[in-house]
């Protein structure tokens, strides 16, 4: 009985195995980055950055597998602050504060993929016998660590004095990188996309996926809110991808 237990499951597992697939490629695409973060009087907003690099994916059967990036990923956010102050003496004082956070990290994604084939003679009619389209979907987390941060901050006053007459002062624009920021982020993720067959080993892709952070850089209090409290800050993306997939395995059961 054992015996036959453990040719059973040989066999599972070579039929398992034939169906694999591997493919190592590249990918380059935009972040629509933004902090989610309760800073007093303060408004947070898209900040547009970089992402890209390595893809590992790994097909168990022709429809599911998992799938790894190493990325290098431009996030942050940029934030606007205004306090009014009316003084009896002075006049009505408006100061804008406009803060940029660039942040950059090494991020890896790991999802479980599904991939649902589209097959050909739907789209060109007795042209072609086999899949050249399959659409994805995607979940999973990510873990992040940051290479960089910096923030610039510039300040603009504005002035209406008694006699209702402006006048306006430009600040020295202040940055720098924080020694508290805490750089190990993460969080969950999950997207669609599109791959088309270039070759029968290659494929483009074109992805649309969304970050989550659940992470908080400024859980080392990096950042002091005007009310001298320090507000928890998560960061979020989400990404456009494209990129180039190549096979270098193939199961005998699909050549």
């Amino acid at each position: 009985m054992k015996n036959k237990i453990l040719l059973l499951t040989a066999l599972l597992t070579t039929s398992f195995l034939s169906k694999a697939q591997l493919y190592l490629g590249a990918k380059v695409g935009l972040n629509m980055a933004n902090i989610s973060a309760t800073f007093d009087k303060t408004s947070f907003s898209t900040k547009i950055g970089i992402n890209g690099g390595a893809t590992v994916k790994y097909n168990f059967i022709k429809t599911f597998g998992v799938q790894a990036d190493v990325l290098y990923s431009q996030m942050g956010s940029q934030s606007k602050k205004v306090e009014v102050v009316d003084d009896a003496i002075i006049g009505k004082t408006t100061t804008t504060t406009e803060t940029v956070y660039d942040y950059s990290y090494l991020q890896i994604p790991i999802f479980a993929n599904w991939e649902i084939p589209i097959k050909s003679e739907k789209l060109i009619p007795y042209r072609y016998t086999e899949n050249v389209v399959s659409v994805h979907l995607y979940g999973g987390g990510f873990f992040g660590y940051a290479l960089g941060n910096n923030s610039a901050i510039s300040t603009r006053q504005y002035l209406v004095d008694l006699d209702n007459n402006p006048t306006t002062t430009v600040l020295p624009k202040v940055s720098g990188a924080s020694t508290k920021f805490n750089a190990i982020d993460f969080g969950v993720a999950f997207g669609a996309g599109v791959s088309f067959n270039l070759s029968k080993k290659g494929k483009l892709t074109v992805d649309g996926r969304y970050l989550m952070g659940l992470g908080n850089p400024n859980s080392n209090k990096a950042y002091k809110d005007v009310t001298g409290k320090y507000p928890v800050m998560k960061n979020s993306a989400p990404q456009i991808q494209l990129g180039y997939i190549h096979q270098i395995t193939r199961g005998k059961r699909w050549q």
